[in-house]
């Protein structure tokens, strides 16, 4: 075959080639779009969450670039923690569309770019991991997988792990139902049994706002309630709502002018003389303007009018690490780490007892060398509140900077804020 003809035939096979480009575009566009057809375009983004295994839950974002400038997207919302894919797309828009939706994802989590191999390697790990675990990736995954093509997962070189420090830890999402959560808890006690993996469930069906209730586990499954309201059979639930908010914003004033609130309390301490927070913002206060005396004096008067007050036994914890006396914390809560095992009769807590309880045991077990249980607990205090002061605390306790490390078993700790 001379020259001229190898090159003929060149033109020829890219001619043929272009035509058959074209001829998949239009079956495509045609058909509404299929994955399976535009697997074989061109990759175009291969994108994933830099947080992903921080956060356990992210978006990870293939792309292919079709000839008419519209962009094949798959888009797989995946569960490291768990449940692998909770939720998948596939769809055919135009570059600027996708370029916008890029943008926003951007903003809320921020993106890095990765190799289609380890792309397909970690969405299909995931999966692997969820399914060994009895639960199946969402129904849209299939289609949507189509992308891949023959993209190969094997060429990738690096390992990711799944799960939470060895263990599942499912997190519910926002359209899971009570039954639904039931459903695939139950399915992990029957693959690892009930000390195999943790849960932090969230539920939000038929409620008001601020009445999100949440059932966490770390060893065994214990069921409450965490609202943003008083809590029902509470002193304080059985006064009228505006006293209630009274109270409740009163803490924001004990906190920025101590000193001029100690008047105030014991003017509500007189008339409310059955409100155990009343004591804790005193005790508070005292304690702020470093009056030593009278905060342990009212912390004494608040534990013998209020023996199973929790705030109170809060407080003489942070004693205890300000005194380095951390073996005596299992004493003051009776050798109870979870408030439904400390308060068994009880079916509601308020988020800042939670946060304010998980904060204490969170930094005893970390004092203890205990780092996974230290972790359990500052995951359930991100998922209640990220930007709250203790959880914020927390952060700098379990993961501190190095310039910034110290013993913060003796450091002076902040008030408790306790609303209920």
């Amino acid at each position: 075959m001379t020259i001229d003809e190898k090159r003929r035939q060149k033109k020829l096979a890219k001619k043929a080639a272009e035509r058959k480009i074209k001829q998949i575009e239009r079956r495509s566009l045609s058909t509404g779009g299929s994955p399976a057809v535009a697997a074989a375009f061109p990759i175009g983004d291969c994108l994933i969450p830099t947080n992903l295994f921080q956060k356990g839950l992210g978006n990870l974002v293939l792309t292919r670039v079709l000839s008419n400038g519209r962009v094949a997207v798959a888009a797989f919302l995946v569960d490291v923690f768990c449940l692998g894919v909770r939720d998948a797309t596939y769809c055919e828009i135009p570059s600027e569309e996708f370029e916008w939706y890029r943008q926003e994802q951007q903003s809320q989590s921020p993106m890095t770019s990765t190799h289609p191999e380890c792309l397909r390697k970690l969405v299909e790990g995931a999966v692997h991991y969820a399914q060994a675990l009895g639960l199946a990736p969402h129904p849209d995954y299939a289609k949507a997988s189509r992308l891949f093509g023959d993209i190969d997962a094997a060429a990738c070189r690096v390992r990711y792990k799944f799960g939470s420090h060895g263990k599942p830890l499912y997190i519910n999402g926002p359209h899971e139902s009570p039954a639904q959560q039931r459903q695939i808890i139950d399915t992990l006690k029957r693959h690892v049994g009930e000390d195999g993996f943790e849960y932090i469930c969230t539920t939000d069906h038929g409620q008001g706002a601020g009445d999100q209730q949440i059932s966490t586990s770390y060893s065994q499954i214990t069921h409450y309630a965490i609202i943003d309201a008083p809590p029902e059979g509470t002193p304080l639930a059985q006064l009228p709502e505006s006293v209630q908010e009274t109270v409740t914003q009163f803490y924001k004033g004990v906190l920025k002018k101590p000193r001029e609130s100690i008047p105030h309390l014991l003017e509500l301490i007189e008339q409310y003389p059955d409100l155990p927070q009343n004591y804790n913002y005193l005790q508070i206060a005292y304690k702020l303007i470093g009056d030593q005396e009278n905060a342990q004096r009212v912390l004494q008067e608040t534990l013998k009018r209020f023996p199973d007050y929790l705030f109170s036994w809060i407080a003489q914890a942070d004693d205890c690490f300000q005194r380095g006396e951390i073996d005596r914390i299992p004493e003051i809560f009776k050798g109870q780490t979870d408030l439904g095992a400390l308060y068994p009769h009880r079916k509601q807590f308020h988020i800042s007892e939670v946060l304010n309880f998980s904060f204490i045991m969170a930094r005893y077990f970390h004092a203890k060398g205990e780092k996974n249980k230290a972790e359990a607990y500052f995951k359930l205090m991100k998922q209640l509140d990220p930007t709250h002061k203790t959880t914020r605390r927390l952060d700098e306790i379990l993961h501190p900077k190095p310039q910034r490390t110290r013993n913060w078993t003796r450091q002076p700790a902040s008030p408790s804020d306790a609303n209920h």
